[in-house]
């Protein structure tokens, strides 16, 4: 607990940030629909969201390398919360657009800024443990959002008011914070090709749960809407956004736990499964099933589908360098971004076709193919990642050895001259690499994943 006990500050941001973020979840898609925005726009806006989300994580590790860790979340939430509040201003959906895509910047670069910090300080026997805290915590913060604004027009300026009071509030514990930053990072990104080279698994998981996740969710207000629990409207809404996250919730600590001691991808690719299953049921049974029995499968869709990317995120620091994890970290964020681009126009045009069974069919089947794709990276042969990392790594701002990166670094303590000899070929090399560009990049997709 004492390694949760060092970042329970950030926790704690995240989780103020997140309420807001639950708010916004369940306002913007009725939002636009009260405005009469059809569903295929609806998904391009929730596609725009994303574009800027993919240009903050893009973006992301030179700001943080050039202002810091809390200077740049401080100036993300404040943007987010003008967005916010400019929003209720204005009700049109050509305005909105343009505004959404700010958003997901600032979106971008607060969760970069925390979760590099936090790969950087959470040694790696508890990483599963502690990120499962952090994201139980954000998905509890996700649930309590919508009732905020149950009951409300989805255009009342007081639902706006409380995401933007909230967006500015997570600031405090940020910027008053007395823990040391980390260091700061290199300010280029990873190339992807590098990124997948490192951890193949966690771009491909990161993807999918893009495009399912952020598609999904951005009409599911929609879906539930006319459903009578609760009221209907928002309240039937929130309700639902709530189930899905409670699923979330309830299995994201466990899972965490599980994946520090045995293979992460095998649990990734059981939360995947069940997921799969549970987005069926409900794409195949859902118009026969009374509303309870629907909300009660959504949660197990939640539990499965909401909790995986975590893991891709701890298996992918599994393999990094803390020097390189802003980076890591922005890299996954960015083709978690692409996937969400994807997924609002997929589900759009899946629910338009042909309603539930499109919006949950399509989901399903993605989600089997996340859990193939694990079961096949668990059973191909790994080479050692050790001896592969430097040839695609950007030059470090450190010595290897101050940061132990090689088990092998106790054999050259004794000998000073040849550390300095290795770390100087290892520079060498790594400047090799980096102009030679991505097609240099040696194969590490296999290297084995450390558990406890």
């Amino acid at each position: 607990m004492s390694d949760t006990r060092n970042v329970i500050v950030l926790i704690i941001a995240v989780m103020i940030l997140q309420v807001a973020g639950g708010l916004i979840s369940v306002l913007t898609p009725l939002g636009l629909e009260a405005m009469g925005t059809p569903p295929e726009a609806i998904g391009l806006i929730a596609a725009l969201y994303a574009a800027g989300f993919m240009l903050g994580a893009w973006l992301a590790p030179r700001t943080l390398a050039t202002i810091g860790h809390i200077r740049l979340f401080a100036a993300a939430s404040a943007t987010n919360a003008v967005s916010v509040l400019s929003l209720s201003l204005v009700h049109d959906e050509l305005f909105w657009a343009p505004v959404r895509v700010i958003m997901g910047m600032s979106l971008a670069f607060s969760f970069t800024s925390i979760e590099s910090w936090l790969g950087s300080v959470v040694p790696e026997k508890s990483r599963g443990n502690v990120m499962g805290i952090y994201h139980t915590g954000a998905k509890l913060s996700l649930i309590i959002g919508p009732f905020f604004v149950a009951g409300l027009s989805p255009l009342d300026t007081r639902a706006y008011t409380w995401a933007a009071l909230f967006l500015s509030l997570a600031l405090v514990p940020v910027c008053l914070t007395r823990k040391e930053q980390p260091v700061l990072p290199e300010r280029r990104s990873m190339p992807l090709m590098a990124l997948y080279q490192l951890a193949p698994a966690a771009v491909l998981g990161a993807l999918i749960a893009g495009i399912v996740n952020t598609g999904t969710q951005s009409l599911l207000p929609i879906y539930f809407e006319g459903f009578k629990i609760g009221g209907g409207g928002t309240a039937a809404a929130a309700i639902a956004s709530g189930a899905a996250w409670t699923g979330g919730l309830l299995l994201q600590w466990p899972a965490g736990r599980l994946s520090d001691r045995i293979e992460r991808r095998l649990v990734i690719a059981g939360l995947g499964g069940m997921s799969a299953l549970a987005a069926l049921f409900i794409a195949i049974f859902g118009t026969r099933l009374s509303e309870i029995s629907v909300i009660i499968a959504l949660g197990f869709w939640g539990a499965g589908a909401l909790s995986f990317f975590s893991l891709c995120v701890a298996h992918a620091i599994d393999r990094t360098p803390k020097v390189l994890i802003p980076q890591v970290m922005s890299g996954l964020l960015f083709v978690w971004a692409g996937g969400s681009i994807i997924g609002p126009l997929l589900s759009g045009f899946a629910m338009r076709a042909d309603g539930e069974f499109g919006l949950f069919g399509l989901a399903g089947v993605l989600l089997i193919v996340l859990t193939i794709v694990m079961i096949m990276r668990v059973r191909s042969k790994p080479v050692a990642i050790e001896d592969k990392l430097a040839e695609w790594s950007p030059v470090l701002p450190t010595p290897l050895a101050s940061v132990k990166l090689d088990p092998r670094m106790s054999d050259r303590d004794e000998n000073p001259a040849e550390e300095t000899a290795a770390e100087e070929a290892q520079e060498e090399a790594t400047g090799d690499a980096t102009e030679e560009g991505p097609d240099s990049q040696t194969d590490t997709e296999a290297a084995p994943e450390s558990k406890v």
